[in-house]
């Protein structure tokens, strides 16, 4: 059981805590992320303790249905985005769907949109990763020594299928809520991202508040440095005041493992589709050419997706050279040091150009994702950022495997609690609002949780504030 440091100290008098469990499925939906924590009372102060954590891969032939559904909606409906969106936002009308008969389920509806075919694939997709997630929740509530009836809710998280066009952002998450709440009972949240889509924001990312929450600090300005599938900055200034979180920022810096990884499992022919430490890279000598061709895809101000930055370009790039004088090494440590230095660059370019960094000397980087095990990388950074203390998340009690789940936990806190949880600054909303939607569980537990939520009193807040 581990109790978080910096939500206040756990007394003997704190009230008993109330358990949520968050579930986050990674991007490309390879992974799923569990975590279940306990708040001692309520608002950001309250003592919380992670009481347990667990990630797992995805099954490959659920992985390999969503890659599916991603191509597909991206080239059957690149044409005609307008047909593809008007169709899908239909998509819960699946039995109309289901109804074509077979001679026109193979048609093309809608100017090129095969939206039966789509909504076959989109309900297996949510079906079965539904499925999985239901067998995450029984072994994490029995790792927790909880019963159902001890959780109040579980939030879900995802990537989900997004596409951006002339005609606005389509999103639809990938949680089945309601065969869910069925299967175990529990009364489940999701649909954060659909919740900002609809107060005018892009849809994430969502868990910085909560983020914010674990790792906001009175005296000292942190930066978040996930190396993920894309390298991203995330800038927490100090907790001054109860307005500070609105000076967070978020910048993605460049494209990451999702990078690193493609390129070794084409370049390996599909021997290994992970460089383990770098170990790869550190055979390979730097490609001039191929350094320079990377810099100038780089695009800079790069919006934020759920998926990461795009890395087509760089593949395409890369793999000319593939079967040339230079090794895959080469081609592997080239990409290395293109992300290594767009990494310091963009933290250096961050922290001067942010007032609340650039008058503060004393600032810690916390590094957490994937990436920071490879060894290249990591040498780089910790030695072109020396003036900043590089700290790993692990010396905060946080897995970084689960600490997506665990903010999504915190998250589906904020929606029972009835919190603002977006921030305009970071996913471009209108204004903050409690993001979530509750879907039933069971009547006992349903019954538990909106007695919880009747005894929750929402913060008074000034008209300043809610603008």
């Amino acid at each position: 059981m581990q109790l978080f440091p910096f939500s206040g100290s756990l007394k003997k008098s704190d009230p008993a805590p109330r358990w949520f469990g968050g579930i986050s499925v990674s991007s490309g939906c390879r992974r799923i992320e569990t975590a279940m924590i306990g708040i001692h009372g309520r608002g950001s102060g309250a003592p919380l303790e992670i009481r347990k954590s667990i990630s797992y891969d995805v099954p490959s032939e659920i992985t390999s249905s969503y890659n599916s559904l991603q191509e597909y909606f991206v080239n059957q409906n690149n044409n005609n985005h307008s047909a593809a969106i008007n169709n899908i936002n239909n998509i819960n009308n699946i039995n109309a769907a289901n109804n074509i008969s077979g001679g026109e389920r193979n048609n093309e509806i809608n100017g090129g949109v095969n939206f039966a075919e789509f909504c076959s694939l989109y309900q297996h997709v949510l079906r079965e990763l539904s499925s999985v997630e239901e067998e995450a929740i029984e072994e994490l509530l029995n790792e927790s020594h909880l019963s159902k009836n001890d959780v109040l809710a579980i939030g879900v998280y995802d990537s989900g299928i997004r596409f951006n066009s002339s005609d606005g952002l389509f999103y639809r998450s990938l949680c089945d809520a309601s065969f869910l709440a069925e299967q175990t009972g529990l009364n489940i949240v999701d649909s954060f991202s659909s919740q900002d889509v609809s107060a005018g924001g892009v849809g994430g990312p969502v868990l910085t508040l909560p983020a914010w929450i674990f790792l906001k600090s009175e005296s000292v300005s942190r930066v978040l440095l996930d190396l993920g599938r894309t390298a991203r900055l995330t800038l927490f200034p100090r907790s001054e005041n109860v307005f500070s979180y609105q000076k967070i920022s978020v910048c993605d810096l460049a494209p990451c493992g999702s990078l690193l990884d493609a390129l070794t499992f084409k370049l390996t022919q599909g021997k290994s589709s992970i460089d383990v430490g770098g170990r790869l890279t550190v055979q390979g000598c730097q490609i001039a050419s191929l350094l320079s061709e990377f810099r100038n895809i780089q695009r800079a101000g790069n919006n934020w997706n759920s998926l990461g930055m795009p890395v087509d370009d760089y593949l395409k790039t890369a793999f000319r050279l593939n079967g040339s004088e230079y090794s895959y090494q080469d081609i592997l440590c080239t990409a290395s040091c293109f992300i290594a230095e767009s990494i310091v660059g963009g933290v250096r370019n961050a922290l001067s150009s942010n007032v609340d960094f650039l008058q503060n000397n004393n600032i810690e980087i916390l590094v957490t994702g994937a990436c920071r095990m490879h060894g290249m990388l990591m040498n780089y950074i910790s030695n072109n950022l020396k003036q900043s203390r590089l700290v790993q998340i692990t010396d905060f009690g946080i897995l970084p495997e689960t600490f997506d789940a665990v903010c999504t936990a915190l998250l589906t806190v904020m929606a029972i609690d009835n919190i603002p949880s977006n921030i305009p600054s970071v996913t471009g909303c209108e204004t903050s609002k409690p993001l979530g939607k509750i879907t039933q569980g069971s009547a006992t537990n349903w019954h538990r949780l909106i007695q919880e939520m009747a005894n929750t009193k929402p913060a008074a807040r000034n008209i300043r504030s809610a603008m």
